[in-house]
């Protein structure tokens, strides 16, 4: 009897640990100009998916050239025959769904709306958008949520006709979204909503209070190190995140998307490549195995 119970102890255990294995991606911020080359070596790598980073196609662009670019980067992904999981909406001081500017406001909604009309052609299941800029006052931050609340409502709409599920980022300093509560408030009204979670973004607390707060409704996330002081994109390891505990909590809450990462550097501030992103991955792999026979031991 007691052989028995130690086999099921130790199939659980088994069937556990393997079932905590997600496809991996990064952002094609990775690289400054990323080029079919650079695809494909991901692919080869190990990387199962991209996430379109759109300010590479807007930021420093004239606006004549932007769908260009766009289209451009779309023929890259199909050389390289790899999948895009999710499509990073344009973003910039400027371009701010909360803005009080009303004119400005309806503007960066309109354009926003035509990117994600636009990011059809990549067929994505997710779409990470920035619900401010900053800097944001304490005397602003309740009429800036409604603003980006009112935007959201409307762009919400544009995501579930190209069937992705519209994903709002936690953001840090004094961007809307810089904790789990204010997060939550501003989506709170959208059931189809969802959350893009930032492991590098909460500068006020532990990164996983996010994973206990939004559980199941974290729709994609952005996976980074950092040092607790500001955002850094280190490759996991080189910061503070407790990586075997973080993968558990994921499991845990039940996201089933990909590992997606938004790492574009080390502690050293030199470029990572694809390849190093697959081996973080093995690493935190392994430090999740010992995390949970650590918890079984308890």
């Amino acid at each position: 009897m007691k052989k028995l119970i130690l086999l099921y102890i130790f199939l659980g255990l088994s069937i556990a640990i393997s079932a905590q294995k997600y496809s991996i991606g990064t952002t094609s911020a990775l690289w400054k100009n990323p080029t079919v080359k650079d695809f494909i070596e991901a692919k080869n790598n190990g990387i199962d998916y991209l996430e379109i980073a759109l300010n590479q196609c807007y930021r420093g662009v004239p606006m004549e050239e932007v769908v260009t670019r766009v289209f451009e980067m779309k023929a890259k992904v199909d050389s390289a025959d790899i999948k895009v999981w999710s499509i990073h909406l344009p973003f910039s001081k400027k371009l701010d769904i909360s803005v009080l500017d009303s004119v400005q406001r309806s503007k960066n909604v309109k354009f926003i709306a035509g990117m994600i009309e636009l990011s059809a052609m990549f067929n994505p299941q997710r779409l990470v958008l920035h619900p401010s800029s900053e800097p944001i006052s304490d005397s602003l931050r309740v009429e800036r949520i409604q603003y980006a609340q009112e935007s959201i409502d409307i762009l919400r709409k544009y995501a579930n006709k190209i069937g992705a599920e519209l994903c709002v980022e936690n953001l840090p300093r004094t961007c809307l979204g810089n904790t789990p509560d204010e997060l939550l408030q501003i989506v709170e009204p959208f059931p189809d909503v969802k959350i893009c979670f930032d492991t590098n973004h909460f500068l006020g607390g532990d990164p996983l209070m996010f994973i206990r707060k939004f559980g199941n409704r974290i729709g994609t996330i952005h996976v980074s190190d950092y040092d607790g002081i500001n955002e850094c994109h280190w490759i996991p390891g080189d910061g503070k995140i407790e990586w075997g505990k973080l993968f558990y909590m994921l499991n845990e809450v039940g996201y089933d998307g990909v590992f997606m990462y938004e790492t574009t550097k080390n502690k050293n501030k030199e470029r990572v490549s694809s390849e190093e992103l697959v081996g973080s991955y093995q690493l935190i792999q392994s430090q999740y195995k010992n995390y949970l026979k650590q918890t079984q031991n308890k």
